[in-house]
């Protein structure tokens, strides 16, 4: 009795053990399986699962059958012992499977020579009041043996088996969820950083188009140039985003935000004790891109010592780990960009001239934003939408002068800067219009020194009233009348004004 106890004390521990080791519903179940047969001499289990749709029952998983002998077990719901269980939701037992003609054998895996006989055990599976399963053993059996131990114990597993299933099925859902949410989020950044959705129309953008179509579908390294602040990283997606590797990995590395040691281990990985606090083996940013794609910000500052390795990973797509000796095959697309010229680092031996050649295989060069005039507008109310949204501010346009301070000034800081002046500005915006003085002071003192170095009160005062008025104006369509009443003055006295300032209304 005490063994038989012992034996239901360990069954029970390692079925909990199973549940802590392992969220795959296959493996947990077949563990349950194993133990019962160790424990209980509970042979052949089978469990088996209703499949809703269809109305069917087939084993989900088996011990001690064979693979045809697990594929030949499907039955209907109400058919043979398992059916008539999943139907009732009551357990069946049969004491001796030869006399009983309910028990169809389907399966065809017992083999009762020698006169032993078989008792069949059939537990329901029930999940939230419904039956979706049943859980069946089989055992030798004497004449006169009892089963009601053996029920007993069936149940209470059939009960931590529904559980087991109703955790499969969270996550199955979880997992089904964070799928959708990859794909959602993949389409969404394949849109947002489609060629076609970059703003800019001038020529020189127009070029940088026209390169980043023809490179895309290639496996071709990229080496995007140009000032900082210049979106070479909105290239770099786009090229990515836009070729056959779109569904895999993009990582990107900064090159000057690391130090050589770090920046080794995080580009090609360590093992295990390679280097002190190497408590375990670290996978790179290669091996983390396989498939896909990796971006290789200002290479121009990639360390002098790591190239060799860097030219190694690039010719011949494999490199090792830090600290290891097995090779590791380099299934990645390398895009690299810099704001240095990288002759003149050529020139001072700080960068491998081998390198250099493999990386400027289909070089795109983006221009700074003082050679793209044209687009500096685009790329104002691209912003000012964008931040007055993110902000919950009504601002619908920017002011006259304060188009004339952007568009005259020289933007050494490139369309990062100029981001930060329209949000800046928008921020400082109480009205629905950015005006001049919204604007950083180093734009207003572009202003200054058309004006003068120091502009009187008079031509300070004159400059704000003219910018009301044709703000007034543009806000009205031109119409004289409306804009004086907007402004509060006379129609004869904003006649005078528009007059006195050169304002002409129709071409407003």
């Amino acid at each position: 009795m005490k063994a038989k106890q012992s034996a239901e004390v360990q069954l029970l521990s390692d079925v909990a053990k199973a549940f802590a080791e392992s969220l795959d519903l296959e493996d947990t179940l077949k563990s349950i399986l194993k133990s019962l047969d160790t424990h209980l001499k509970l042979r052949r289990g089978t469990i088996t699962l209703l499949d809703p749709q269809t109305e069917t029952l087939t084993i989900r998983v088996a011990h001690g059958l064979s693979e045809k002998s697990k594929t030949l077990g499907s039955y209907r719901i109400g058919e043979g012992i398992t059916g008539r269980v999943v139907q009732t939701g009551e357990e069946i037992v049969v004491p001796d499977i030869s006399k009983d003609p309910r028990f169809l054998g389907r399966t065809l895996s017992r083999n009762e020579a020698g006169g032993k006989r078989t008792a069949f055990f059939c537990v329901p599976i029930k999940l939230e009041g419904r039956t979706v399963g049943a859980l069946s053993v089989d055992r030798q059996a004497q004449r006169m043996d009892s089963f009601e131990e053996n029920v007993r114990l069936l149940n209470v597993i059939s009960t931590m088996v529904a559980q087991a299933i109703k955790l499969n099925k969270l996550v199955e859902s979880e997992r089904k969820l964070l799928q959708d949410e990859n794909v959602r989020l993949r389409r969404e950044l394949k849109t947002r950083f489609d060629v076609h959705n970059m703003v800019g129309t001038s020529n020189a953008m127009k070029e940088v188009y026209r390169l980043v179509e023809q490179v895309a579908e290639s496996t071709a390294t990229v080496l995007i140039r140009g000032e900082s602040g210049t979106g070479k990283d909105l290239v770099a997606h786009a090229v990515h985003y836009n070729s056959l590797r779109a569904d895999k990995p993009f990582i990107k590395v900064n090159c000057t935000a690391m130090p050589e040691t770090l920046l080794e281990s995080e580009l090609f990985g360590h093992e295990k004790g390679a280097f002190t606090g190497a408590v375990e083996r670290k996978l790179g940013r290669f091996e983390r891109a396989n498939g896909g794609t990796i971006f290789l910000d200002e290479i121009g500052d990639f360390p002098t010592t790591l190239q060799v390795k860097l030219l190694r990973v690039i010719q011949f797509r494999e490199f090792e780990r830090v600290g290891g000796v097995e090779t590791i095959r380099a299934n990645v697309r390398i895009i690299v960009a810099t704001h240095k010229n990288l002759e003149e680092l050529i020139q001072q031996d700080l960068f491998r001239e081998d390198l250099y050649y493999r990386i400027n295989v289909f070089p795109i060069y983006l221009p700074p934003l003082r050679e793209r005039k044209d687009d500096i507008m685009l790329l104002a109310d691209h912003f000012l939408e964008r931040f007055a949204a993110e902000n919950g501010k009504h601002i619908t346009r920017i002011s006259t002068p304060a188009i004339d301070m952007l568009t005259h000034y020289h933007w050494p800081g490139n369309i990062r800067e100029l981001e930060n002046c329209v949000e800046r500005a928008v921020l400082l915006c109480s009205d629905d219009v950015i005006r001049s003085e919204h604007l950083p002071p180093s734009l207003q003192m572009i202003d200054r020194r058309q004006s003068g170095d120091n502009p009187s009160l008079t031509e300070i005062i004159a400059n704000k009233e003219r910018e009301l008025i044709v703000d007034a104006l543009k806000k009205t369509g031109g119409r004289q009348r409306d804009a004086a009443r907007e402004l509060g003055v006379t129609e004869r006295i904003l006649g005078y004004k528009i007059k006195k300032y050169g304002i002409h209304p129709k071409y407003l």
